[in-house]
């Protein structure tokens, strides 16, 4: 795969492909052969181009599905791609007519020897003012669809690859924030055996007083889940209730995931499934008030879950994102 070579370009000390050119050239040049086997040797070039930055302690291992960069012993790695591989499995079933494993390539997964790295890596998909709060893990929905996330005991990298597979698989999807994170959560919780979320005394009094005009459009608009304070930890909460509410009638709720769309939070698709506004949905918690989306009033709409920056019409073919 030499010619993939021209398509990296150097940035905050890793190789950065240029996807749109990786995929133009794949697309004039190998649309004849199998385009599964093509994207797969193409994400095997792109790891070798990362293990040439990194130290001697990386290896890059391959599954059924998957393919995962890491300096985990062999033993770690071997029970890791296992939960992979039945994980992918279970979150198709669990989420049928919602999630979808379509597409060429295998999953990329990388594990960083530490959170500094990590951080490093990602900073080429954030915006260089912005401030953000904090991540255990990320499905990065740019180019070729992947996830990272630091060194951690193998029970929490497992909770982390439950919750970013789930993004991965509602990645066809161009649905708002809040829906792809209240999914995510749910089915995290669900394969790890974590009791769902109760709105107690305690956690009510803190979204009471949290919640107002300004945040809830945040919520809706995705915004406040990049929050450096305590807004994003509330935001996966509400995202979680509002995705149990909605989920009661599931009939109507793969209906719902796949009509609402991130440019005005899911407002038109919950109208047109549930015959009522998604500021009713709030209302249940906390009362009476201006909760309904006004998209109008948002600086900048958060396209779907972690990163996702391309717009639907790009052409990409693989695990690289159309959606969004």
């Amino acid at each position: 795969m030499e010619w993939i070579e021209q398509h990296f370009q150097m940035v905050d000390e890793f190789p950065r492909p240029d996807w749109g050119a990786i995929a133009a050239v794949a697309e004039e040049n190998f649309r004849d052969i199998d385009q599964h086997k093509l994207w797969c040797s193409i994400a095997r070039s792109w790891m070798q181009r990362l293990i040439s930055v990194l130290d001697s302690s990386y290896s890059v291992y391959e599954s059924d599905n998957f393919i995962i960069l890491t300096s985990e012993s062999s033993k770690y790695v071997t029970i890791f791609q296992k939960f992979l591989e039945r994980t992918l499995k279970r979150i198709v079933k669990m989420l049928p007519g919602i999630a979808s494993d379509e597409g060429d390539g295998k999953y990329v997964v990388l594990i960083f020897d530490d959170i500094d790295m990590y951080y490093s890596y990602l900073s080429d998909f954030y915006d260089k003012d912005g401030t953000y709060g904090l991540s255990s893990g990320v499905y990065l929905n740019q180019g070729y669809g992947h996830f990272a996330f630091p060194h951690r005991e193998l029970a929490h990298a497992e909770s982390i690859a439950a919750h970013e597979m789930t993004h991965a698989l509602l990645s066809h999807l161009p649905i708002p924030t809040w829906l792809n994170e209240g999914i995510a959560v749910t089915i995290e919780n669900m394969l790890t055996g974590s009791a769902p979320l109760e709105m107690n005394d305690e956690l009510y009094a803190q979204h009471q007083s949290f919640w107002g005009d300004k945040e809830i459009q945040e919520f809706w608009s995705g915004d406040s889940f990049y929050r450096p304070d305590k807004g994003q930890e509330l935001s996966y909460h509400l995202a979680q209730f509002a995705v149990h509410s909605l989920s009661q009638d599931y009939d109507n709720f793969i209906a719902f995931a796949n009509q609402a769309h991130f440019n005005d939070g899911g407002e038109s698709a919950a109208n047109e499934v549930y015959e009522g506004s998604l500021g009713n949905l709030i209302a249940q918690y906390f009362g009476e008030g201006e909760w309904t989306p006004r998209p109008e009033t948002w600086a900048g709409v958060q396209p779907s879950h972690g990163l996702q920056s391309e717009a639907a019409e790009m052409p990409l073919p693989s695990r690289l994102m159309t959606c969004v």
